[in-house]
């Protein structure tokens, strides 16, 4: 299936839900999702994984719900919202052995704000350790630097959880404090539902976000997680 916009559907069955939010409500409308709007996500997936082939070559997509796209049903264990049903659709797809271990591309359609960006959202605790002692090796920490400054001049927006004072043995005044905060970092740019959602446009923003995160990739995908 080619991608060419996704179905005028989407936007108006998230508001619904979110107004619906049970599983009665949802059996009467799922084939929507099941059969405009995940088809459309994962045909999206698809064609931004042969879009990106350049900058990440080992990109994996799973064509499948519970594989590159998440599932729309929430964990409620532990919260104390029991709403059953996220109202957005959401996917990714990953350059490594692990999908929550590995840098990727996120992808996010809501009825508020789409997202296109990329990264690791939190470091697994051997990551952390290393991220921290690659920030301050002389090479690898100006690669970093070089790479969210080429990110951010692209007009993305750095993310990721932080400390409040850098790690101890790394001087409040060293250029990188602020990096050596992280505790994960991904970079991605929103934008607002429009009339280019449901055309071959989507896939050209989503594109040219992506491209855009691609040396900060490349640097979690080589330096922090040895390729």
């Amino acid at each position: 299936m080619s991608f060419t916009g996704f179905p005028k559907s989407t936007i108006g069955f998230f508001k619904e839900l979110g107004q619906n939010n049970d599983k009665a409500w949802f059996d009467e409308h799922r084939a929507v999702w099941d059969e405009e709007i995940a088809p459309a996500m994962l045909a999206l997936c698809g064609e931004l994984q042969s879009r990106l082939s350049k900058q990440m070559p080992k990109l994996t997509f799973v064509p499948r719900i519970g594989g590159s796209i998440y599932r729309l049903n929430r964990d409620i264990r532990f919260s104390k919202d029991k709403s059953p049903y996220k109202t957005h659709v959401a996917a990714t797809m990953w350059e490594g052995p692990e999908k929550h271990m590995s840098p990727g591309v996120y992808l996010h359609i809501g009825p508020d704000e789409v997202y296109f960006g990329g990264g690791l959202y939190m470091f697994e605790d051997a990551h952390l350790d290393r991220y921290r002692k690659l920030v301050m090796h002389e090479r690898a920490g100006d690669e970093l630097s070089r790479a969210v400054a080429k990110v951010q001049k692209a007009g993305l927006e750095l993310g990721g959880e932080k400390s409040v004072r850098p790690p101890r043995g790394v001087p409040a005044d060293h250029p990188r404090a602020e990096l050596s905060k992280h505790k994960g970092m991904y970079a991605g740019n929103e934008h607002k539902p429009g009339a280019w959602l449901y055309t071959s446009e989507c896939a050209d923003r989503a594109e040219e976000a992506h491209k855009a995160y691609a040396p900060l990739h490349a640097w979690l995908r080589d330096e922090l997680c040895g390729g």
